[in-house]
């Protein structure tokens, strides 16, 4: 029996008829490490799954940063692209305006 967290053995005995008894409560060791031991065992299968969840969460965060900033570096080489035409279209343009004079 477990009793407010404490494995024990209850030895003694009851009169049902006259609701009268006698008992004691014994330490029960061997149960005792039984139930310790289990509890170590749920605890550490906790920590484990909580060492997991946050592995794969920070490598999910770490995966969106590195998406994240490949879209920015997209965007701004876009835009970059987008405000300075390349020499080379430059040269062109000068070349007919050039030939026209």
């Amino acid at each position: 029996m477990i009793l407010n967290g404490v494995c024990v053995i209850w030895k003694g005995w009851i009169d049902l008829q006259r609701l009268d008894g006698m008992g004691l409560l014994e330490y029960d060791e061997e149960r005792a490490q039984q139930e310790d031991a289990l509890a170590q065992a749920a605890f550490e299968e906790a920590r484990r799954r909580t060492r997991d969840f946050e592995d794969r969460d920070r490598s999910h965060r770490e995966d969106l940063e590195f998406e994240n900033g490949r879209q920015r570096q997209q965007t701004f080489k876009q835009s970059r692209r987008q405000q300075d035409p390349s020499p080379g279209s430059n040269m062109a343009n000068a070349d007919a305006e050039h030939k026209m004079r």
